[in-house]
């Protein structure tokens, strides 16, 4: 399978068959953060993102993210609260989307209601089964867990995907240790091990607020 990044693993993971989405979610920013931790660009300090590496990277997305965090953390580099980044960054699936349209595994359809645009985005259907196999395998034990694996499980897991995913309850239980940090093998390293807590954390307390707000 093509290389893919976390946020667009994630992306992927979110489209429905028919164009549609998980609105409930939909947090990819999530996923970002999964992905600049293993790209050794932050750090996780008391459960707060920490900037290690602000250097341009020359990807749009994650350029912007770094910028977002630097001004956000000011001259001190303060910590920065995960659950402001991830709902700062609510929009970020369809960034993601368009990516992986550019490399054929999404279909773009432009739609229209009362004129006003937008997009639908079709996941292709080999890929995304490949990804869910995948999480089952994770789920069962029966691939080793990695440092990508780790951050991708526990971000089905935080922002309740498991479920639309269909996943078993076992499963989902198994999911949800790798989503707290535990269990999770000598393979993956301490800081991700301890960032995919971190996230988790920030990924559940941004869904919750916002269900909060909608109600």
């Amino acid at each position: 399978m093509t290389t893919l990044t976390l946020p667009e693993e994630f992306a992927l993971l979110l489209q429905k068959d028919n164009g549609s989405y998980y609105s409930m979610s939909d947090y990819a920013g999530a996923a970002e953060l999964g992905e600049l931790v293993l790209q050794h660009r932050i750090d996780f300090v008391r459960k707060k993102i920490q900037v290690l590496d602000a250097s341009p990277s020359g990807i749009g997305w994650l350029d912007d993210c770094t910028a977002y965090l630097v001004k956000k953390a000011g001259p001190a580099n303060k910590p920065v609260a995960a659950q402001s980044f991830i709902q700062h960054r609510k929009s970020a699936r369809k960034v993601h989307c368009a990516a992986l349209a550019e490399r054929g595994l999404m279909r773009r359809e432009e739609k229209s209601v009362l004129f006003i645009p937008y997009d639908k985005y079709f996941p292709d259907p080999g890929t995304r089964q490949a990804l869910i196999a995948e999480l089952r395998a994770v789920a069962r034990d029966e691939v080793e867990l990695d440092n990508r694996r780790a951050l991708l499980a526990a971000m089905v897991h935080a922002t309740n995907l498991v479920r639309s995913l269909g996943l078993e309850r076992a499963e989902r239980k198994r999911l949800k240790e790798i989503s707290k940090g535990q269990q999770l093998g000598k393979a993956v390293e301490a800081a991700v091990a301890a960032a995919t807590a971190a996230i988790t954390a920030g990924a559940i307390a941004a869904t919750t607020a916002s269900t909060a707000g909608g109600s």
